[in-house]
C-alpha cells in the first residue's frame, strides 16, 4: 500500500523505514532542505562537530540503540558527568544522587496517595528538600533538561515516568560517531527518492478509503495511510479534516512546548571540567570524548532549558551574552572561532524546543498513541514519555506498528 510520512525528522524517517521493510510503498514529505529535524549536527570553524539539536543516547535507550546497531550508525561515548555536574566546586557522589531522587520521588507519591492533584515539579522538589532546594544539584539538573517553567510541569510525569534516571542512573551517555544527525541521513540514503525535501503541508484528511494530503504548493497527495510526525505547534498549525480521537486530543492538550537554546564554542584552551553547571540558571557546558576515546574535542557544547535561563543570558539578543556569562564561569576559556547560538523558538517548523507536559498530565496519555486515528498515525515526541532522540525513534515503532495492526493488516 501507499503511505506518506510527513516529516523526516528521527520519528519519521523511523516509522518510514519500518514500513518499507513491511513491504509498502512510502514517501516522505519534509518541509527543510535537510532531514533530521531537531537532530542537527553543525561543523564550528575550528572543524570540531557540534549538536545544535538532541545530543544524548542513554544506555537504556534501547529503541534507538536497536536502530542504529540495524542501519550501523556507532554509539560512542561522550564521557560526560550528565547526571553529577559541578555545582559550586562540588560533584555529588552516586550516593546522593540516588537518595536525593529517591526522597523527591518518595515524597511525591507520598503527596499524590494523599489525594493532592496537579503537583508541580517545583512544589516537590521544595516540598522534599525544604527552602533551600533550588540549590540541589538534582533539582538544578532536572529542571534545566525540562526546558520548561518548572512550576508548570507535572512533576508525576517527569519524576515516576519521564526521567532518564527512573529505575537508576548509568553514567555513560553516548552520541553517534560522526554528528547525531548521521542516523537520519542514514535512514533518508536507504529510502532514496521515497524522501522528498522542501515539501511542506498544510492540510490532511482521510476517507474509508484513503487519506489525502494538502502541500503548500497547492497540489494533493492520496494515500492509503499516513504517519504525521511534525512537532506538536506544528501539528495544532495544520488542517485536519477529522478529529482526533479524544485520548490522543486530551494528551496532545496536556503538553506544551519548552524553550531550550544551545550554544557550540570552539576553543583553543579551557580548564578540565567536563560537566559544569551554572549554579544561579538552568543551563550548563560539557566537553564531550574525541572519537579516540582518550582526549576531549575542542569544544564546549551548552544547553539552557526554560525561559528564565534564556533570558538571564539574552539569547534574543545573540551569542554574546551567553559567551561572556561562560567565560565568567570558566575563565581559563580561549576561543578558537564564532561561537555557534540555536534557538529553536524561531524555527518555523519547530517553533520550540521539545514538549514538557503541563499540570493535567495523565499516566493515561502515555498510551493514547498506541492505536491510530483510523487512517492515520500521529508521531514524535510529544506521543510518548521520552522527550528525546530515542523517544523519536521510538515513537515512530510505535506509529508504524499502529498502522500495520490496523488499516494496514
Amino acid at each position: 500500500m501507499d503511505i506518506v510520512v510527513i516529516g523526516a525528522g528521527l520519528s519519521g524517517l523511523t516509522a518510514a523505514w519500518e514500513l518499507t521493510k513491511a513491504g509498502h510503498r512510502c514517501t516522505v514529505l519534509e518541509a527543510r532542505d535537510r532531514v533530521g529535524g531537531r537532530t542537527w549536527s553543525h561543523r564550528l570553524d575550528n572543524g570540531e562537530v557540534t549538536e545544535r539539536g538532541g545530543e544524548y543516547v542513554f544506555p537504556t535507550e534501547f529503541a534507538i540503540r536497536k536502530l542504529s546497531a540495524e542501519v550501523g550508525v556507532p554509539i560512542m561515548s561522550h564521557g560526560v558527568r550528565y547526571g553529577r555536574r559541578t555545582v559550586n566546586g562540588r560533584v555529588i557522589s552516586f550516593d546522593e544522587l540516588g537518595a536525593t531522587s529517591r526522597l523527591v520521588s518518595e515524597t511525591l507519591a507520598r503527596m499524590i496517595a494523599d489525594g493532592e492533584t496537579s503537583v508541580s515539579l517545583e512544589r516537590a522538589f521544595a516540598e522534599a528538600l525544604g527552602s533551600d532546594y533550588r540549590l540541589d544539584p538534582v533539582y538544578r539538573r532536572t529542571t534545566t533538561s525540562t526546558a520548561a517553567d518548572p512550576a508548570l510541569v507535572s512533576a508525576e510525569a517527569v519524576l515516576l515516568h519521564e526521567s532518564s534516571t527512573v529505575g537508576g542512573y548509568i553514567e555513560d551517555g553516548g552520541r553517534f560517531v560522526g554528528g547525531n544527525q548521521s542516523l537520519s541521513i542514514e535512514l533518508a540514503r536507504r529510502l532514496g527518492d521515497a524522501v522528498r525535501l522542501e515539501h511542506p503541508i498544510t492540510g490532511v484528511d482521510q476517507s474509508d478509503s484513503g487519506v489525502q494530503v494538502a502541500l503548500a504548493d497547492g497540489s494533493r497527495l492520496d494515500a492509503d495511510a499516513a504517519v504525521v510526525s511534525v512537532p506538536l505547534p506544528v501539528l495544532r498549525s495544520l488542517e485536519l479534516g477529522f478529529a482526533l480521537p479524544e485520548a490522543q486530543q486530551r494528551a496532545l492538550d496536556h503538553r506544551f512546548m519548552g524553550v531550550a537554546a544551545k550554544l557550540g564554542v570552539p576553543l583553543k584552551r579551557v580548564d578540565d571540567d567536563i560537566a559544569l553547571q551554572n549554579p544561579d540558571h538552568t543551563w550548563w557546558s560539557w566537553r564531550s570524548m574525541s572519537i579516540d576515546g582518550e582526549h576531549r574535542i575542542n569544544a564546549l557544547s551548552s544547553f539552557a532549558g526554560g525561559p528564565f535561563a534564556l533570558e538571564a543570558l539574552g539569547v534574543e539578543q545573540g551569542s554574546e551574552g551567553w559567551t561572556r556569562a561562560l567565560q565568567r564561569m570558566r575563565p581559563e576559556l580561549e576561543l578558537d572561532g564564532d561561537p555557534l547560538l540555536t534557538t529553536w523558538a524561531d524555527d518555523p517548523w519547530t517553533q520550540g524546543s521539545y514538549t514538557a507536559p503541563n499540570l493535567e498530565w495523565s499516566v493515561d496519555d502515555a498510551l493514547a498513541f498506541e492505536t491510530p486515528a483510523g487512517r492515520v498515525a500521529v508521531a514524535g515526541e510529544h506521543t510518548g514519555l521520552a522527550q528525546s532522540l530515542s523517544g523519536a525513534v521510538a515513537s515512530g515503532y510505535r506509529a508504524a506498528d499502529a498502522l500495520l495492526r490496523g488499516p494496514l493488516a
